[in-house]
């Protein structure tokens, strides 16, 4: 306090009642701090810490007598300094970071570890089994003769060990960001949906006789996601969209990637994921399930097109 004398800097009696107009926390100073009852502050009560100094307040949290180097303002009353540094060990502080919504690290994931575990048994068994794998793909023609199974198996079937460790692996580290995020079980529909997204995608603008399989177009769905929330976090999407796009030049350049199932499945991923976030937190049930019901109708409309009605490849 500029131009005040502080008790012990030169008081003038060992009884000085403190600076003009009251220190707040000083005894009978207005909204200073109560003693507990038994505990008394004394005109000559010294600090226990320099016990050349008077103490102007006792310690909210100990009780002991501290001068005014010693005060530190507490929501109600004044500590010492050491019970400061001791409750900033014992309670550290969570910052709150507006809007974030656990997206700038990894957090528990287990429908991720559920999905990567799903995927590598059935791969295991589709390696030892053409018959299964073969049952498994998805071929639009078997599907419009009624074998409507196949949406959901081809993006969870993959006798390709390149395929199923690149897309577990990507699976894993994208996961482990947008599952704490959505929930569990918006995150899983999410994944389901942009998977079933990226097999009518090929269903209507593929080849009506290829097979195809794998979990790409759902891990493409599960990007999208990432990209929505993001962007409503005010994070920086640079590096999402570079990656998004380093994939579908790769789709595009080589050979034997179904990149019809990447652009429908992220494009189902973004949807979805922007329809989740239009409820915000106050009308979240009710946005997801109008989400979840509108996606699955305009899939169930395109479905009712032949098989490789638009064919783009």
């Amino acid at each position: 306090m500029p131009g005040a004398q502080m008790p012990g800097a030169g008081e003038g009696s060992p009884g000085w009642p403190g600076p003009p107009g009251g220190y707040p926390g000083w005894p009978g100073a207005p909204g200073s701090y109560q003693t507990p009852p038994g505990e008394t502050l004394g005109p000559n009560t010294r600090c226990y810490e320099h016990p050349d100094r008077l103490a102007g307040a006792l310690c909210r949290s100990c009780g002991k007598p501290i001068c005014t180097n010693c005060m530190v303002e507490a929501p109600v009353g004044w500590q010492c300094r050491r019970c400061v540094h001791r409750n900033a060990r014992t309670s550290p502080v969570t910052r709150y970071q507006p809007g974030v919504a656990g997206l700038t690290r990894p957090g528990q994931a287990p429908i991720t570890a559920l999905l990567i575990v799903v995927n590598i048994v059935l791969y295991i068994i589709a390696s030892s089994s053409q018959n299964f794998a073969f049952n498994s793909y998805e071929i639009p023609l078997f599907i419009q003769q009624g074998q409507w199974y196949r949406l959901f198996s081809s993006f969870f079937v993959t006798n390709d060990f390149l395929d199923i460790a690149l897309n577990m692996f990507s699976l894993y580290i994208i996961g482990r960001l947008v599952e704490p995020a959505l929930e569990k079980w918006r995150y899983l529909a999410v994944y389901l949906l942009s998977g079933v997204g990226g097999s009518v995608a090929t269903y209507v603008l593929g080849r009506a006789n290829e097979a195809s399989a794998g979990a790409s177009g759902a891990i493409f769905g599960v990007v999208g996601a990432y990209f929505v929330l993001a962007r409503r976090a005010r994070l920086n999407t640079s590096g999402i969209v570079a990656l998004i796009a380093i994939n579908l030049v790769f789709d595009f350049t080589y050979s034997g990637i179904n990149w019809l199932a990447h652009l429908g499945g992220l494009a189902v991923g973004l949807a979805v994921a922007a329809g989740f976030a239009a409820g915000g937190r106050e009308h979240k049930t009710t946005a997801t399930v109008i989400t979840i019901v509108c996606t699955c109708a305009v899939l169930g409309l395109l479905m009712l097109l032949p098989p490789g009605h638009v064919n783009l490849e």
